[in-house]
């Protein structure tokens, strides 16, 4: 059997997954044909998925840890990050990929999760590397796995991106999200 990976392995995988999904997105700006719309608007709805994840379980279990154990400025700084790029999803998920709109929200998404990123594994990863000993980073690592697959796939940019409100709100919001992606076929 596999050994766990740490929670930066996991968090790493998932920005070189969205990287991925950006990069399909970039090659399909402008497109108008009707299969290149369908798709580009697949890929935006993918991205948020992955996005809302992945971002809920790092507000919920990461955060507080590097809050508590290396820095609270980081902590406040990454989750203002996420905060922006919740109100760019909420806006992207709302346009048809047809719309003029469109591509200028996923240039702007794509710029936020960009920084975000390199801040993250430019300075916060490395930080916890120093501070949390390995045993804690993969224990965190099993709880970032199973929160995701019951995390929101969408954004909800009116719930603060806060530990309590997300745990207080995430249960409905994400019945409430994957019921409405069953219903739609987003996502699948």
């Amino acid at each position: 059997m596999a050994e766990q990976r740490d929670v930066i392995e996991i968090l790493e995988h998932d920005h070189r997954e969205v990287e991925e999904m950006f990069k399909a997105l970039e090659a399909l700006r402008g497109a108008t044909g009707e299969d290149d719309l369908k798709r580009k608007k697949e890929l935006a709805d993918d991205v948020t998925i992955e996005l809302a994840r992945h971002s809920v379980a790092e507000e919920v279990l990461v955060y507080p840890k590097v809050e508590d154990k290396v820095s609270a400025e980081e902590v406040k700084h990454a989750r203002e990050e996420h905060a922006e790029a919740e109100e760019t999803l909420a806006r992207l998920e709302k346009l048809d990929a047809s719309d003029p709109g469109f591509d200028a929200e996923v240039e702007t998404l794509m710029a936020e999760i960009r920084h975000h990123i390199e801040d993250e594994e430019g300075q916060m990863f490395a930080h916890m590397r120093q501070v949390i000993d390995e045993d804690e980073l993969r224990t965190l690592g099993e709880r970032v796995e199973a929160f995701k697959k019951v995390a929101p796939t969408r954004p909800h940019p009116n719930v603060p991106n806060e530990t309590l409100p997300r745990v207080a709100a995430g249960p409905a919001a994400s019945i409430v999200d994957r019921l409405r992606d069953l219903a739609t076929g987003r996502g699948s």
